[in-house]
Formats: C-alpha cells, sequence, structure tokens
C-alpha cells in the first residue's frame, strides 16, 4: 500500500520497523534531520521535563497554570494510554490523525534514509505540530533519561528534573549518579535548571557549574510546606515571591506536593508575572485530573488506576491509596515490564492486598504471568491468581468483585491503558 493511503496506525507500524533498534540513545540522526526542517519555536517559556517519576504532573500542572494566565501552549508526553494522539497537544486538546500524518510526510520528504527509532520519529513531528500551532509556550517532556533522548535537541528556556531513583538501568547506569549524570545533560548552558529532589545533589551542582546554570533546588532554594494555622493549606516560597492558603488535594502524596512546588518554581524562573494568585491555583487543583494517575472509577467495585512503575512510585501510590476508605478486600492486577523491580515494587503492598491477580501484558519485554508467579513464591506470596493477558484479568474481576472491593490496576502503561479501555 502506498503511503499515500496509510492512516495513522500504518504510519505508527512502519516507523517501527526503519530502526532495528526500540531504544538507540543517539542525537545525531535526529539531530540531522531536525536541521533540514523548519521548526518554529517561542522565543520563551520552552520547559524540558526530566526525571524518574512526576514529570506527566509536572508537565499538566505547568500547563494549567500557563493556560489559566492566558497563554497558547503546546505539550508532548510520551508514552501514551489509548491513543497516539494524547501525546501532542494545544491547550489540552488532541491533535488530529490528519496533523500527525502530515507531520509524518514532512519528516518523511527530508530523512533520506537515516535510521529514526520510533520515539524520535514522534519527537520530531512533535515538533513540526507544536510550531504549527502558533504556541506562547512549549511544555516538553524527555522521554529516557535526558542526555541523550531525543527532546534534547531544543534548548529550553527553563530545564526541570523531578527527581532522581533507579529505573531504565540498562541504559541510564546502575547507580543513582550515573542515572543523576544522565538526566543532568538536559541542562543547557546559562538556562535556569530546577530540580525537585536533593537526591545526587552534588552531580546536579556540578554539571549546573559547568554549564553556568543557575539551579534551584526543592527545600533549598524554594519550599512548600503546611501552614501552622490549618493543617490542610500550605504555604508555597519561591526564590522571590509566595503563595499562600493552597489547598492540596486530599489524595495526593508528597510526590505530587513535591511536583507543584517545582512547577510554580519552573514558572517564577521563567517570570513570576505567569505565577497564578491562591485563587486561581486553587481552582486549578480542585479540578486537577491526569488520566492514568490515581484515577478512581466506579464501575462494579472501585478501580484504581496508576501508571506506577518503580519502588519510588509505587510508595507515593500506597500513600495515596491510604487517603481511601480501605475496603474489605483489595485486589490488585500488576504487571511490568522485565527491566523493573517488580518485588521491590509488590512488596510496598503485601500487608493491604488480599489477592494479587498478575499477567503477560502485549509487549515482548513484559513478564508474563508465570514469571511473576514464580517471583512471588520465592517470598512466600501464595495469594496469587494467574491470566494470560490483561483482558482476562479483567473479566476474572468482573465476575469475583464485589462494588465494595477495591482494585488497584498498575505496573506501565500497557496495563493501564488496556484497563481503561476496557471499562470504556
Amino acid at each position: 500500500m502506498s503511503k499515500s493511503n496509510w492512516n495513522l496506525q500504518n504510519w505508527l507500524d512502519w516507523q517501527q520497523t526503519i530502526n532495528s533498534s526500540e531504544i538507540d540513545l543517539s542525537l545525531e540522526r535526529v539531530k540531522e534531520v531536525s536541521s533540514r526542517l523548519k521548526l518554529s519555536k517561542p522565543k520563551d517559556k520552552i520547559f524540558l521535563v526530566a526525571g524518574t517519576n512526576g514529570k506527566g504532573t509536572t508537565v499538566s500542572l505547568i500547563e494549567n497554570i500557563l493556560i489559566t494566565k492566558g497563554l497558547s501552549v503546546g505539550s508532548y508526553t510520551s508514552p501514551h494510554l489509548i491513543s497516539y494522539n494524547e501525546r501532542v497537544t494545544f491547550n489540552k486538546k488532541l491533535i488530529n490523525d490528519k496533523d500527525f500524518i502530515d507531520a509524518f510526510f514532512y519528516i518523511e520528504s527530508v530523512r533520506e534514509n537515516i535510521p529514526l527509532t520510533y520515539f524520535e520519529y514522534g519527537t520530531l513531528a512533535a515538533f513540526i505540530l507544536l510550531s504549527k500551532f502558533n504556541c506562547d509556550a512549549w511544555v516538553i517532556e524527555v522521554g529516557l533519561g535526558g542526555r541523550l533522548d531525543a527532546t534534547n535537541i531544543i534548548k529550553p528556556s527553563i530545564s526541570i528534573i523531578t527527581n532522581i531513583s533507579l529505573k531504565h538501568q540498562k541504559w541510564l547506569g546502575n547507580t543513582l549518579e550515573e542515572i543523576a549524570t544522565e538526566k543532568g545533560g538536559i541542562i543547557s548552558e546559562e538556562v535556569p535548571i530546577i530540580f525537585g529532589d536533593e537526591t545526587c545533589k552534588d552531580v546536579i551542582e556540578n554539571i549546573a557549574a559547568s554549564k553556568k546554570s543557575e539551579l534551584l533546588i526543592l527545600n533549598h532554594n524554594f519550599s512548600i510546606s503546611n501552614s501552622k494555622e490549618c493543617n490542610n493549606l500550605y504555604t508555597w516560597s519561591g526564590k522571590d515571591n509566595i503563595i499562600d492558603l493552597i489547598k492540596i488535594p486530599k489524595d495526593w502524596a508528597i510526590g505530587e506536593i513535591n511536583n507543584l512546588s517545582t512547577s510554580l518554581m519552573a514558572i517564577e524562573a521563567e517570570d513570576s508575572k505567569y505565577l497564578p494568585t491562591s485563587n486561581e491555583l486553587n481552582k486549578i487543583l480542585k479540578s486537577h485530573y491526569i488520566s492514568g494517575r490515581f484515577e478512581i472509577i466506579k464501575k462494579n467495585c472501585t478501580w484504581i488506576l496508576d501508571v506506577a512503575h518503580n519502588p519510588n512510585a509505587s510508595i507515593n501510590l500506597r500513600k495515596r491509596f491510604n487517603s481511601m476508605e480501605i475496603s474489605k478486600k483489595n485486589i490488585m492486577i500488576l504487571s511490568m515490564m522485565k527491566d523493573k523491580d517488580i518485588l521491590g515494587f509488590a512488596e510496598i503492598f503485601f500487608d493491604v492486598i488480599d489477592e494479587w491477580i498478575v499477567c503477560k501484558m502485549d509487549n515482548e519485554r513484559s513478564f508474563n504471568s508465570e514469571e511473576i508467579l514464580n517471583k512471588f513464591l520465592s517470598i512466600g506470596i501464595t495469594n496469587v491468581i494467574t491470566r494470560d493477558n490483561p483482558e482476562a484479568a479483567f473479566d476474572y474481576i468482573k465476575k469475583n468483585t464485589s462494588s465494595e472491593d477495591n482494585v488497584i490496576v498498575t505496573g506501565s502503561f500497557e496495563i493501564v491503558g488496556p484497563a481503561l479501555k476496557w471499562l470504556n
């Protein structure tokens, strides 16, 4: 079939065949193709967001604040849950298939034989689309690491690292210091860097100093804390500004609170006139929602969907779960990629989960159900049911739960996405 007749899925399937490696960290290919494209970036207000956890929340908060302040905002995030179109938005609205296909045709007109990866292709398409929409601001989520990630071909006006913990060791290194070095690779010359963590602070400090970049660190240069007078009200203190009377959502944990603090510091570092008032921020927080992040759906039972996929994210998920009424029966549907610490993730919930349902996702990198079962059995966890795929796990829930039960679906975008699809 000729490319002129391809739909979006045809294009995406084909993109996965151009480069034999699913992940091939290098900037050379994507820089070369980018140099042949006419991209129109904002002159400022370009936020590049890296970090182990909380990137999506940070992107969403920055987006919402800037839109509230009257700006047109384009965003790029990955991966997606159900639809590829989720990856690029303009003022929170999804881009349609035709615009993506037009961007892909443009890339093909200049790519020649350069073997872009699926992610590189998508990143260039995102930049083409955001250029088209006359954005006042771009908010870009780094895919993997930072230094060699395709998003790092653009120079931001603000760099953000949400936090650092062990993840993607195969590509980023086996120590926190190595991972911090890779994530610190997004720090640009003389561009402010906002660090929402204190882990490996010295590594980030050294990179920032070498780039002559102002470094602003959580709990050193900015902070968020409970009001002494009222425990459910918070005060954010930035470099030169304070926002008080902040009403934090009751189901947030420290991860989301730190993401908020980091987002506000990024906006202040860009231009403090875009900081929200207390009323504006509370309105944003009251309606704040990101699909697949502690998303609660009541259907036959209470479903809690969360894309957490490493032990630190599991700890945060458990704290959010504790904000709910713990039911008489808690079930977890879990699957993960083989490079993930599945027992380190699951052990955070061993004391509250009555039944585990494990399965293989539709990805060759996924653990299969028997591999997960054997890991659980090796440490004496026996209340485990295996299913071949996510849909079979969801069907089991439908037949074997009551309205009073809680079901947590977690471990990957690639199990939460199918859950959303099944529930809808």
